[in-house]
């Protein structure tokens, strides 16, 4: 029977001192390396198969206008959201003891390599939770019958149908004007959608984009004459907050291989304007480290997994922002 250690600690037939340090040395290198959505989510953990979040619809009061009138009742809606831990693993063999004992160092490319994989896992999850489905519903179920979808659909004022800014917008959300990359127009809609959409407008939004917008907004800068400081300083990471936006950005947003605007006649950047309440990241309690002696191979194994989920809370809080290649 394997002793156990905590979450993190899984020894099997070795020094629990060796374990030690590399838990300790695997810890210490994700803390000092923050993944690119750090503080600008919920965060969560979870524990078991799944967990469950609710909420309640809106409440607006009724005016009062007559003595001795009955006070009105309205049923609110009741929206549950689910979300089950995804696990990434990956085990790496090492030959000798010795080996082992130099690697526990945080500083090791073995540690930092470890550590990396585990912070672009949480990238990836929580990229893909901008538009993934969201399992809804009073019980868990793996059916289509209840879930959230993101409305990948131009945005209206006066539908607020759509969640998404056409890579040709106008001042007035309509397709048809000249197809662009990320211009002030488009963070200027954005933050337009957000806030109709009753998000409040006195909080710092956040962008995820990639490196390519903005150098679109550098070359907009540029050739309006205007002030460019900023906008330069927003591109070589001095600063990255612009227009009331906090820049987040992803290697995850890549020009579409195919197709891949809302006409499907465009190749985009699908980039995304978002409120910090929007996405959930939910991770395990701790990553589990194991080092094990397999004797069929005579060979040390240490072994590293990460359990982690993300969900789109409310679909009012993310809008996708269409940057085409310019």
């Amino acid at each position: 029977m394997t002793t156990q250690y905590g979450n993190v600690n899984d020894t099997s037939g070795y020094s629990q001192a060796f374990v030690s340090a590399y838990k300790a040395g695997y810890e210490h290198v994700l803390q000092e390396m923050r993944d690119v959505y750090a503080g600008a989510t919920r965060v969560d953990t979870i524990e078991g198969e799944k967990k469950a979040y609710d909420f309640l619809g809106t409440i607006d009061l009724t005016e009062k206008t007559t003595r001795f009138s009955d006070v009105p009742v309205e049923e609110l809606d009741h929206n549950r959201r689910w979300i089950a831990p995804r696990w990434f693993h990956k085990a790496i063999y090492v030959d000798d003891l010795d080996k082992i004992a130099m690697h526990t160092d945080p500083t090791s490319d073995y540690i930092q390599a470890m550590a990396k994989g585990a912070i672009r896992t949480k990238n990836d999850v929580t990229y893909a939770a901008f538009e993934a489905d969201v399992q809804g519903g009073k019980d868990w179920a793996d059916s289509d019958a209840d879930k959230y979808s993101f409305n990948d659909s131009a945005f209206s004022v006066a539908s607020e149908g759509g969640r998404t800014i056409v890579h040709d917008t106008t001042n007035t959300f309509a397709a048809g004007g000249t197809s662009s990359g990320l211009t002030i127009e488009k963070l200027i809609l954005a933050r337009e959608a957000l806030t109709s959409l009753k998000n409040d407008p006195n909080q710092t939004f956040y962008i995820a984009c990639s490196h390519r917008q903005l150098s679109d907004l550098l070359r907009e800068a540029e050739t309006q004459s205007t002030d460019t400081n900023v906008v330069r300083s927003l591109v070589s990471g001095v600063v990255n907050e612009y227009m009331g936006f906090r820049f987040l950005v992803d290697y995850n947003i890549t020009l579409g291989s195919s197709y891949n605007d809302v006409d499907s006649d465009t190749y985009i950047y699908p980039c995304y304007a978002f409120a910090k309440d929007a996405i959930l990241v939910a991770q395990h309690t701790a990553p589990a480290f194991k080092v094990d002696w397999l004797p069929a191979k005579q060979i040390w194994q240490v072994y590293g997994r990460i359990g982690v989920c993300a969900a789109r809370m409310d679909e009012d809080k993310v809008i996708k922002i269409e940057c085409a290649s310019v």
